[in-house]
């Protein structure tokens, strides 16, 4: 992977992280899914937020670090809330 963070994403499907490249690479043979695990990749934040939580409740640290981060920036419209983002900082190390 690419060192800046501004070169690759991460899914919230599978948690895993993918290159832009790859994504543009995979979307122009035609397969609009994520490349890992072929879920939707167009979906709302409560989707998101669902699939997440989903993979933080099963113990996967990437998925509660990953959630750690939506709680201290407030992202995918979670409110800001640096208090549980230490936690779950936490619980994924």
């Amino acid at each position: 992977l690419p060192l800046d963070c501004k070169q690759f994403s991460c899914r919230p499907c599978c948690m895993k992280e993918v290159c832009n490249g790859c994504v543009l690479a995979s979307q122009r043979r035609g397969m609009m899914d994520c490349p890992f695990c072929r879920a939707p990749t167009q979906m709302t934040d409560s989707q998101a937020l669902a699939m997440i939580r989903k993979r933080v409740d099963a113990g996967d640290s990437e998925a509660i670090y990953f959630m750690g981060t939506q709680y201290e920036y407030g992202q995918h419209g979670l409110e800001k809330n640096v208090t549980r983002a230490v936690e779950l900082y936490e619980r994924a190390a």
